[in-house]
């Protein structure tokens, strides 16, 4: 796909739809693994349909009309299907439009067949993902060599913004388990059914950064990124994967046809992935120089992080870390070292902690600009794709001593930035 492609992230959910309809080569393995459990389903989400119509339809009718009348819908929507079929129209028959209460009905039982069908099929389903992702890698005819370590586009990263957002990703996490997310975005938005398509749009925006994220998951482990290099990808294209993943939740919650959507948006996060990369190697090249701050940067377009600085909270050294790095790094680095390595740590790193030596009650601890954050944990990732620890602290994660009667530090731990005053 062309470059400029990247600058409309959405166009490639459409992209994507369009080469799975029209590419035998990827849809027909996947209706032959899903076909005759998709007729099952489908037989039996019809009969549940079918059955329940006549409660679910009173179900509506006794506790969701208020919310019609109280949003003042139900006689916009009379209003609009009233004329509808009479403007500019020569046919000599009416189409007939359902009542509000009939709409409503429709959408609640065709989102619990979906959600029947997507229960029974999820391990189909989950193989074809993932095959949609991998054949359209594969036919671009790339080897994994292709695929090149993470390269900083911008001259000023938002690496402490990143620090920031990486403590909330286990939070999102959790929060985007398809049972939570079913009892958040089933349950929660139910009265809203009686808005046509607007259920579906506040859950499309609710999930599109954390989908975003997910569609690109494959991405990550091909460019072997590191947690923190991820958050700093994450924050630097955040409207982007906003804008991706908008589209690709609204497709996916489309009742029925959305299980099948959630398939092309595979084909489609893996085109964008291979134009992101391609991207990337032509900052790696020189062809295309570091974006400058003014270009990254601003405080009036929603598109763009406002600055790339922010306060990290700082703790004492073997707070909840491996190594005496400020506390957001321990997060980042998962803390995994036992107690005596600790001591020992803070008997030979240089890095004090930061309440020491005459601070005053209430003073702010020192804040660690980008540049620093990157110098201390972002380049010192190693090639697995881990955190990774400076050379001078590798003895401390592997449980080793670190005596000067053990080995030898390479390199001395790096200084502490002073305070600001």
């Amino acid at each position: 796909m062309p470059q400029e492609t990247t600058n409309f992230p959405a166009s490639y959910v459409v992209i994507g739809a369009y080469r799975l309809a029209h590419d035998p080569a990827l849809w027909k393995p996947m209706w032959a693994d899903i076909a005759g459990a998709a007729k099952k389903a489908g037989l039996v989400a019809a009969l549940w349909g079918v059955l329940t119509w006549p409660i679910q339809r009173a179900f509506v009718h006794l506790f969701m009309r208020g919310s019609g009348t109280v949003l003042g819908f139900s006689g916009l929507y009379s209003s609009i299907s009233s004329k509808a079929d009479k403007i500019d129209d020569s046919l000599p028959f009416v189409i007939p439009l359902p009542s509000l209460q009939g709409f409503a009905t429709l959408m609640f039982v065709l989102s619990q067949c979906s959600t029947i069908m997507e229960l029974w099929l999820r391990r189909r389903l989950r193989r074809a993902r993932t095959l949609a992702y991998g054949e359209t890698v594969k036919s671009r005819g790339k080897s994994a060599e292709w695929w090149t370590d993470y390269y900083e586009e911008w001259e000023e990263p938002p690496t402490q913004r990143a620090m920031q957002a990486a403590k909330r990703q286990s939070l999102y996490a959790r929060l985007a388990t398809p049972i939570v997310r079913m009892v958040v975005l089933k349950v929660f938005l139910l009265p809203l059914d009686w808005i046509p398509f607007f259920t579906l749009g506040i859950s499309a925006f609710v999930r599109s950064l954390s989908l975003g994220r997910q569609l690109h998951a494959p991405l990550f482990a091909s460019k072997r990124m590191t947690p923190l290099q991820v958050e700093v990808w994450m924050m630097e294209r955040s409207f982007a994967y906003r804008q991706f993943g908008f589209a690709a939740a609204l497709v996916e919650n489309i009742p029925l046809l959305g299980l099948v959507l959630s398939i092309s948006n595979r084909v489609g996060a893996a085109m964008y992935a291979h134009d992101l990369e391609k991207r990337q190697q032509l900052f790696r090249s020189g062809q295309l120089a570091k974006l400058k701050p003014n270009e990254t940067y601003s405080e009036k377009d929603p598109r763009k992080p406002s600055t790339p600085h922010a306060r990290p909270a700082v703790g004492p050294v073997g707070d909840g870390m491996g190594s005496g790095v400020p506390g957001e790094f321990g997060a980042l680095t998962g803390g995994g070292v036992s107690s005596g390595v600790q001591q020992e740590g803070r008997q030979h790193l240089s890095i004090p902690r930061p309440f020491e030596g005459g601070s005053k009650s209430g003073e702010e601890p020192p804040s660690y600009s980008a540049s620093e954050a990157q110098r201390i944990i972002a380049d010192s990732a190693d090639a697995a794709g881990g955190l990774g620890l400076a050379p001078a602290h590798a003895a401390e994660e592997k449980g080793e001593e670190a005596s000067t009667g053990g080995i030898k530090r390479r390199v001395p731990p790096p200084p502490v930035p002073p305070r600001k005053s």
